[in-house]
């Protein structure tokens, strides 16, 4: 091998060397170089979206921005935007800003809790319930419900059993157990749910009030919600 090894290959050797560092540096130099020049298309805010604001497509627009300055979250297609059920955290999205996946969250997420999806002329109201009045346990977030009353008058002992159409496919935003959590098998805590949470308008919200003082409501789920597009 001690044969092989001369000034002349040793100086082949360096020249090789130096050859790949020289590649090795344009190459790196040509990927930054291309950072700065070739630009991404992403979704950015039109204008200024206020911390907790909902995110609808209205709001959005694109733009094309150098791919250095491109954040590794930002979003790039309005597919990955869950439009309905979408929010700006607390800090918002200024005029031209990125939309980052990291600055999103949802109503059932965020720190005001399900209250931000509201829409105009929407509450929320609790309903009292057990694991038989919620059909065994199936009343969840995204499933509607109609609503059955049964209703005792205590002057005469007589009961009723009410459906009342306009109780019909109303929404569930959330469902507590008696711990004041949600039911989840993995967490080890209560199954059976306590507290349900409708979407109603404020005509609903006085019925319901009504027939819980009254007797019992029961939660019949009827399907869900279709998915925003």
């Amino acid at each position: 091998m001690k044969k092989y090894w001369n000034k002349y290959t040793r100086s082949g050797l360096i020249i090789l060397v130096g050859v790949l560092l020289a590649l090795a540096a344009f190459s790196i130099n040509n990927n930054m170089i291309s950072e700065q020049v070739h630009t991404k298309k992403i979704i950015v805010a039109k204008g200024d979206i206020a911390p907790y604001e909902e995110i609808t497509k209205d709001k959005l627009d694109y733009r094309d921005v150098v791919i250095s300055a491109v954040p590794a979250d930002a979003v790039l297609d309005p597919g990955e935007i869950n439009f309905g059920d979408a929010f700006a955290s607390q800090y918002g999205f200024l005029q031209g800003m990125a939309i980052r996946k990291e600055y999103i969250t949802t109503a059932a997420n965020s720190v005001l809790g399900t209250a931000v999806g509201l829409k105009e002329g929407k509450l929320h109201i609790g309903i009292k319930t057990d694991l038989a009045m919620s059909a065994g346990g199936e009343v969840k977030p995204g499933v509607l419900v109609n609503v059955n009353a049964f209703i005792r008058d205590e002057a005469t002992g007589q009961t009723k059993t009410i459906i009342d159409n306009e109780l019909k496919g109303l929404r569930v935003v959330g469902c507590l157990n008696s711990e004041g959590t949600i039911p989840d098998p993995s967490a080890g805590n209560s199954l059976i749910p306590a507290v349900v949470v409708l979407e109603v308008t404020e005509e609903q919200g006085k019925k319901l009030t009504e027939y819980q003082e009254k007797g019992k409501v029961y939660l019949l789920p009827s399907g869900t919600e279709p998915p925003i597009k």
